[in-house]
């Protein structure tokens, strides 16, 4: 067996992981903190371990499969089974990019050879020249979210039409990729309003409104939601026509300069 240096092993997957988690992040516009990308990719680096030890080939990729589960909750704030599961396929697409890079580099410098075991790889590259070539890579899946059109917008504002019982309003939302609250018996997704943006189509207290739960860095509690009749959100020069979807009654002001309302981005897609 070629010779595995830990210390070696631990800190290249740190900084490999943590640049792979950054750029699942921006490719699938989630909320990126610097703490939760650093605490991913020390799990992600504590399973390079496992590359120490010998074990049957399903094992293997079951423990992947889960590692890579924990990996991701640690490092985004992923609430529903269907983000994880995008997410989770979002970092193995980003990781079979980085390592497919990494093998044209390695036969490209001559390097002496390439360890393959339990899923993770170890380059018999020198740190050095490792880094350097995790940062390059980097900056091709960066290039190739520019060239695709996945680059995260700075600020992307929508118009948003609703009406319900005859009642028409219009608003601006912000699209927001912390905004992933859903109806919990639909699963449909939920945009935020000020009660001022909608005050024209909020329901009676009898008339049918569902509580949609919520967390935020400030606390918990309980949205008024209702289902409009027609909702049309123009974003981008795109319109679409959401075949599901709930207006939350937000008490406080979610607004900010330029808009009244959060848009959960599922309703774009």
């Amino acid at each position: 067996m070629r010779t595995v240096y830990v210390d070696v092993l631990l800190g290249l997957n740190l900084f490999i992981n943590y640049f792979l988690l950054l750029a699942v992040g921006k490719f699938l516009r989630l909320p990126v903190s610097r703490l939760r990308l650093l605490a991913g990719a020390a799990v992600g680096a504590a399973y390079s371990l496992t590359i120490l030890v010998a074990m049957p080939q399903a094992l293997a990729l079951l423990c992947r499969l889960a590692a890579s589960a924990v990996i991701v909750l640690a490092a985004f704030p992923v609430r529903t089974p269907k983000l994880l599961l995008r997410t989770v396929t979002a970092f193995y697409l980003v990781s079979f990019a980085f390592a497919g890079f990494l093998l044209v580099f390695w036969y490209l410098t001559s390097a002496q050879g390439i360890l393959i075991r339990n899923s993770v790889v170890y380059f018999d590259l020198s740190p050095l020249v490792f880094l350097a070539a995790t940062v390059l890579a980097y900056g091709a899946v960066r290039l190739l979210q520019r060239l695709t059109g996945r680059e995260e917008p700075k600020t992307l504002l929508c118009r948003v039409t609703a009406s319900r019982a005859g009642k028409s309003v219009a608003f601006t939302a912000r699209v927001d990729t912390g905004n992933s609250l859903t109806e919990p018996f639909s699963g449909a997704p939920v945009i935020v309003a000020d009660a001022a943006a909608i005050a024209a189509l909020i329901p009676g207290e009898d008339e049918g409104c569902r509580l949609v739960p919520f967390h935020t860095v400030s606390g918990s509690g309980l949205l008024r939601a209702f289902r409009p009749d027609d909702l049309l959100v123009e974003c981008a020069g795109r319109v679409t026509k959401p075949p599901q979807a709930y207006l939350a009654v937000s008490l406080r002001p979610v607004s900010g300069e330029g808009f009244q309302a959060i848009l959960n981005p599922s309703l774009l897609e």
